[in-house]
């Protein structure tokens, strides 16, 4: 009878391996973070200007068959120095918008992440790693990212990394013969060099691991072991021929060496010191954002991949977070990079560690019980459904982020500019004064205009100026006439939760300063102002709000109070026209609701 016992639990072993194997819960889990990653890169355009600029110098060069050198958007920088070395995503942006609109742009944005955590995916695999640790891991990564999901063309340059990663790994880990595969490299540095300058860090993660490999070679007794050798002579000569390849494929570009010259000195204009992206990840005004602390996640927790390189006696990947952790701490907008680039040997080192342990209770946990993985499943659940109600950007995240194709109107002035559009300001003036965060948005709109600032941040002497002139600084007033300023446009995107902007920037000027500059259009979020000039009469005569104004119902309420008594027929029309046209803003609302009695009385 025991003998039968012993052979009846011995033969269950199987169905509960089985059970604890079944690989719909590994189906399960790529199929929802696959529906994740598609709902969290599927989001308007909200207060990112760059991505028009950029269209519009897609346009620029597939009409006129050239990359300029020099600026051709802005009538004070005119003729100044100009590469737009990210020309290669410009123009394939630009044709994107043609086939599809905005749209395209997002779901090529969506495609390129997909293959970023794809091949991730494909890498940990290879090396057997776990699917609870990969889809933990990736999960963490996507949250880790989220500065950095916008339509521009540094999410080009992520995805390089990650092929550059399996084309290296590879190689070095699973088919040493096939070092064909090793040519691809310099054909995606030769594309990478006309995408985004991305690529000096793709040749530096390279070259750590042709480093690593000269080193090995001439210690290989200390650094490689049976399963992962040195190279021989001839294959390491074959890898420094095709690093040299893909460096000189660098200067393969519309400017030759001048690029990076230029790309150099635009990192030291002082200018990008107000820019958050540029400041140290550790800087006190980031404190304990989430994605900071996933970032010191991956920087501290490299250490671990120091002991997995120091255990498999394996020398690249300790190379490779010694060099990349100190290229992430320049600035935050290097810390993506970083986690990107560390993410898969951080993955292994976990796995490696947890595949040491001497018992088997963590290593089955991790490996096999299919509860860790109902629970990121469940997790994946519960953002999926949080990013379709647009409460995982809003409420969870705190981001100003909604779902979707196109551009968040609720950001971006579209009712401003559909006004400019219809009454023809931009061809009826000439010298725009425009907030920093609509300088791309207007060229690409009105192609035959010219901005006076965008977010190219071609040097600090123009926002320097811009900085002057919209803060008030002494001196203002004569610059607005020296720049022969004929109209301005203002975006104030927190003007409801913080009115105090008015008064601190020239919008306070403009408007208290109504004979020369009239008030035509504005909401919840933008102001268009005209310099009150003959050309601009039809306008102003048609459109100008002489009383109901933000400003006045904040800061000069008298003239309010005023147009109740003596123009109040005006004061009504204009509230009138303002509610036909916002009849959900909150500010002419408010207006509407505090002088409307006042108004019924007269």
């Amino acid at each position: 009878m025991a003998k039968a016992k012993s052979k009846s639990s011995h033969s269950k072993q199987p169905e509960k391996k089985v059970f604890i194997d079944n690989p719909l819960y590994n189906y399960g889990l790529i199929a929802l973070f696959t529906v994740f990653i598609i709902l969290l890169t599927t989001f308007k355009i909200t207060g990112d200007d760059d991505v028009f600029w950029h269209l519009a110098t897609g346009r620029y060069i597939v009409e006129n068959l050239h990359v300029p050198s020099t600026d051709i958007f802005g009538f004070v920088t005119q003729g100044q120095e100009w590469m737009p070395f990210e020309w290669g995503w410009d123009v394939i942006t630009y044709g994107l918008y043609n086939i599809g609109g905005y749209t395209a742009i997002s779901v090529f944005r969506t495609i390129i992440f997909l293959l970023i955590f794809g091949i991730n995916f494909l890498i940990l695999r290879k090396f057997n790693v776990s699917y609870t640790l990969i889809f933990l891991f990736l999960t963490m990564l996507a949250f880790g990212i989220m500065d950095r999901l916008t339509p521009r063309p540094h999410i080009l340059s992520l995805l390089f990394f990650v092929i550059l990663l399996y084309i290296l790994i590879e190689y070095r880990y699973f088919n040493r013969s096939n070092h064909k595969i090793l040519y691809f490299i310099p054909l995606i540095f030769l594309f990478w060099a006309n995408l985004h300058m991305g690529i000096l860090a793709g040749l530096f993660l390279f070259g750590i691991f042709v480093l690593s490999e000269i080193v090995i070679y001439f210690k290989p007794q200390k650094y490689s072991t049976k399963e992962i050798p040195a190279l021989s002579k001839i294959e390491l000569r074959r890898l420094v021929i095709i690093f040299a390849v893909s460096a000189i494929t660098l200067f393969i570009n519309p400017n030759f060496y001048s690029t990076y010259i230029y790309a150099y000195e635009h990192t030291k204009m002082k200018l990008l010191e107000t820019i958050n992206e540029w400041r140290s990840p550790f800087d006190e005004m980031f404190g304990g954002g989430f994605v900071t602390v996933i970032y010191k996640i991956y920087l501290f927790g490299g250490l671990l991949v120091l002991y997995y390189a120091i255990k498999k006696k394996d020398l690249f990947p300790a190379l490779l977070y010694i060099g990349f952790a100190l290229y992430s701490v320049r600035a935050v907008r290097f810390t993506v990079d970083y986690i990107i680039i560390i993410n898969i040997f951080l993955i292994l080192s976990i796995s490696f560690i947890i595949s040491s342990f001497k018992g088997n209770v963590m290593k089955d946990f991790i490996n096999r019980n299919p509860l860790p993985k109902l629970v990121l499943e469940a997790m994946l659940v519960f953002f999926i459904i949080s990013i379709i109600n647009d409460k995982f950007y809003l409420d969870l995240l705190k981001y100003y982020r909604v779902s979707g194709f196109g551009i968040n109107s609720e950001f971006i002035p579209t009712q401003m500019f559909d006004f400019m559009k219809a009454n023809n300001i931009p061809q009826t003036g000439s010298r725009p004064l425009n907030h920093f965060g609509t300088g791309g948005f207007l060229v690409w709109n009105f192609p035959e205009s010219k901005n006076f600032i965008d977010s190219r941040n071609l040097n600090d002497e123009i926002f320097n100026e811009y900085s002057q002139i919209v803060s008030k600084k002494p001196g203002f007033e004569k610059k607005l006439s020296d720049y022969e300023i004929d109209y301005a446009l203002y975006l104030a995107p927190d003007l409801v939760r913080a009115p105090q902007e008015m008064e601190q920037t020239i919008i306070s000027y403009f408007s208290r300063h109504p004979d020369e500059w009239k008030l035509v259009f504005w909401d919840d979020k933008s102001f268009l102002f005209l310099k009150n000039l003959p050309k601009f009469k039809e306008i102003i005569d048609k459109y100008e709000y002489k009383f109901a104004s933000p400003y006045n119902l904040i800061y000069n309420k008298n003239v309010l109070e005023k147009a109740v008594k003596d123009n109040p027929e005006t004061l009504k029309t204009e509230i009138k026209r303002k509610l036909s046209e916002d009849p959900n803003g909150l500010i002419i609302s408010t207006i509407n609701n505090n002088y409307s009695q006042k108004l019924l009385n007269k």
